[in-house]
């Protein structure tokens, strides 16, 4: 049986969206960029455990990153050779886009006997906060399907403008560590790495992976790695893997998901492994020419573009 809920987080006051079935039990912050903050399965938790709800962005959960994932460099932009500096309510805009720390508005909450799903959407429209540094009006619809499998993402932009519409889309999931990094193993088949500076910007260069960089054939331990990182060479065909002691977390995305930021942090309890359509810095790569290597989106007028991310579980 599966079912989807309504219900307010008595300490913060927050709506909070919880699907449930088979074991799995999600639950989903729209006011804070419809972050799926928490996700159990049988018990065990699979993402690190958010030290401070109030604390919106990127520090817990599977943040949204649009339109522009990863790092701007000084927050400033070229885009058909007009230069932009990426703000929101007069604040720069350093990495990770304008709506992970926005609420979205629930458009649908369904339920059936093989799964559970919860449905929003956030708008940039012009003239709004959203668009004061990035104006090019667009529609984010992001859905969650629980199935006895895991976690299912759908997300779709729809360019709401009279011009092309440049941008990039990720997802920022903290995977636990439940304790112990040294017992939890990660494979991501890539191969090749944006070469960067001092301050992780790709300097247009994509290279091997060195040896301490490689995880594409055999599973290394979260402790033995410490990396903010962006690998190349992700298509729909290819998985990432977390290995727990008694399950595997699979991950696969849609072909515009061509790398993967792999970010373990030993200061807190979680690890990142993050789809992404684009390299950081990608608006500021793709006015250099670096067409490719960008991984830019670019969506005409009127036009929307659909893709995905599933998460799914198989037990040891």
């Amino acid at each position: 049986m599966f079912t989807a809920t309504k219900g307010i987080l008595k300490e913060y006051g927050y709506e909070v969206v919880t699907l449930a079935g088979a074991g799995h039990e999600v639950q989903i912050l729209p006011v804070n960029g419809f972050n799926l903050f928490a996700w159990t399965f049988e018990g065990q938790e699979l993402l690190m455990k958010p030290a401070d709800l109030t604390a919106f962005g990127s520090k817990y959960g599977m943040p949204i990153l649009y339109p522009t994932p990863n790092r701007i460099k000084d927050a400033t932009y070229t885009w058909q050779g007009k230069t932009y500096v990426m703000t929101k309510r007069g604040q720069k805009i350093l990495r990770h886009g304008l709506v992970m720390d926005e609420p979205f508005t629930v458009t649908r909450l369904e339920v059936d006997e093989s799964s559970a799903l919860c449905e929003a959407e956030i708008a940039l429209r012009e003239g709004d906060a959203l668009t004061e540094g990035y104006p090019f009006p667009s529609t984010l619809t992001v859905r969650y399907t629980l199935t006895a499998r895991g976690v299912h993402m759908d997300l779709s932009v729809r360019n709401d403008g009279r011009e092309a519409l440049p941008f990039g889309v990720a997802v920022h999931p903290y995977f636990s560590k439940r304790g112990d990094a040294n017992r939890v193993f990660i494979k991501v088949p890539c191969r090749r790495i944006y070469e960067t500076d001092d301050a992780l910007i790709p300097t247009g260069r994509i290279v091997p992976a060195g040896e301490d960089k490689a995880i594409a054939d055999d599973f290394r331990s979260v402790e033995s790695l410490y990396l903010d990182t962006v690998y190349r060479g992700m298509t729909q065909d290819l998985e990432s893997q977390v290995q727990y002691e008694d399950v595997v977390l699979h991950i696969r995305a849609s072909d515009c998901f061509r790398n993967a930021v792999v970010f373990t942090p030993h200061d807190r309890p979680g690890f990142c492994i993050e789809p992404q359509t684009n390299a950081t810095n990608c608006i500021n790569l793709h006015a250099q020419g670096l067409i490719d290597e960008s991984g830019l989106m670019v969506l005409p007028a009127g036009q929307t573009f659909a893709c995905f991310v599933d998460y799914s579980v198989t037990k040891r």
